[in-house]
């Protein structure tokens, strides 16, 4: 009976080394369901497991062809995580700039994305965070009436401001010190999930501006929606947007959607955006309370007149989130030295073909 039972023990060693592999198959499927598009998302931890299944393999002794089929494939497996994550690690060539030298009069963007957790009371260390970064623009995402009312205070020193806060989690909060010649909502899949599209001038001495979308797309999760359709749509959509335009840009807030996926490189291309964090690191944001369940899912792109001063992941304020900061320094003359992404027409073919998607998914729930 104990020569069984150990049996069936070293048999058991496969399942992490099995979960491994169908997880880095299943991240291959561009499927929209949305328990095939979470496996999107943890990567690190994936290589952790597959790390810890091949020493599991080390004790199972009884088939070595079984053992070398999959030592072999957690291998690839290994690779191809690596090779996916890589961009984001501090030795990885850096997408974005630093500068150097920062002149006197050269323009400066400052933001602080927090998504705040609607449930969330602790407004204390935010509001500490605000006062302690002092950003140029403050995008807030998950914010109900209560939230609305907590930050009345910023009205003062943020005159320029877009509120919409609502109780299904979607709500938007944007305060400004730099003045807009647009400020409005849209509403690109879902008449309950709404996104900022603003236009700032860089300085008060200036005639240039910048555009600023500020989204928080509905995630795939069962709670939420069955599929990433709606959440892919809202990022092509922008992308598109963005693509029309020469004027430049920055996108930020709770994607609820990873840098490295598929989708969000494909926003990236559309819009021929720029992610400061490659070089850098991940700036993990969530889950603020479970440190080996943490990936990035708040964000900040942008074009490449602008290059970067500094990137932070701040404190917990009480959220299931980090909030992120970033400063940036507009500098035009320097855009061609930085490598933005570029849509081909395979690129645009499928973002047109998700659009599309999101379309017949909007008709069919009415």
């Amino acid at each position: 009976m104990a020569n069984f039972l150990f049996s069936i023990l070293k048999w058991l060693l496969l399942v992490p080394a099995i979960f491994c592999l169908v997880a880095t198959v299943f991240s291959f499927i561009k499927h929209e369901a949305w328990w095939v598009r979470g496996f999107d998302f943890p990567r690190i931890q994936l290589l952790f497991i597959i790390i810890f299944s091949a020493i599991l393999l080390y004790f199972f002794k009884e088939s070595t062809t079984v053992r070398y089929v999959l030592l072999g494939s957690l291998f690839i497996a290994l690779c191809f995580h690596s090779w996916v994550i890589f961009p984001y690690f501090p030795i990885s060539k850096k997408d974005v700039k630093d500068v150097v030298d920062l002149e006197e009069n050269t323009p400066t963007v400052s933001i602080l994305v927090s998504n705040v957790l609607m449930d969330n009371r602790e407004t204390a260390k935010l509001k500490a965070l605000i006062e302690r970064e002092n950003p140029d623009i403050i995008f807030m995402v998950e914010t109900d009436q209560w939230w609305a009312e907590q930050m009345d205070y910023l009205k003062e020193e943020y005159p320029h401001q877009l509120l919409k806060p609502t109780d299904n989690t979607y709500g938007l909060l944007l305060y400004s010190k730099k003045e807009p010649t647009k400020l409005e909502l849209n509403y690109y899949v879902q008449d309950d999930v709404p996104s900022i599209n603003a236009t700032f001038k860089l300085d008060k001495n200036s005639k240039k501006t910048f555009d600023f979308y500020g989204i928080h797309p509905r995630p795939p999760a069962p709670e939420e929606s069955k599929t990433s359709i709606p959440r892919d749509a809202e990022l092509v959509m922008v992308g598109k947007e963005i693509e029309k335009k020469d004027n430049p840009t920055i996108v930020a807030g709770d994607f609820n959607d990873v840098a490295w996926s598929h989708t969000s490189r494909l926003f990236r291309r559309i819009g021929s955006l720029l992610d400061p964090r490659i070089g850098r690191g991940m700036f993990s944001t969530f889950h603020a309370d479970y440190v080996l369940l943490r990936w990035p899912l708040d964000h900040v792109f942008h074009s490449d007149e602008f290059q970067v001063i500094e990137i932070k992941k701040l404190e917990h304020v009480g959220s299931d989130h980090f909030p992120i900061f970033i400063n940036l320094a507009y500098i035009p003359q320097e855009k061609n030295e930085q490598e933005e992404s570029k849509a081909e027409k395979d690129d645009e073919q499928e973002a047109d073909e998700k659009l599309e998607k999101a379309k017949e998914n909007t008709t069919t729930t009415l």
